[in-house]
């Protein structure tokens, strides 16, 4: 039995670190480049990249980092 799982770092934050919050804004999501930042929508902290996020959603398993 293999207890060990592959943890993938994307930098993205699912939880804001800073309020506690899960939901996040983009200023245009539909033109963002990889390097557009996604800030939380309740405080405006930085929680990462566009491209972090593509990261975080291609892993395709259902290991978050909390």
């Amino acid at each position: 039995m293999n207890l060990q799982q592959q943890v993938i770092s994307t930098g993205f934050k699912i939880i804001c670190t800073d309020c506690g919050s899960l939901a996040i804004k983009v200023a245009d999501p539909a033109h963002a480049s990889g390097d557009t930042i996604i800030e939380c929508r309740r405080c405006n902290a930085v929680r990462g990249t566009v491209a972090d996020l593509h990261t975080l959603a291609r892993r395709g398993r259902d290991l978050f980092e909390f």
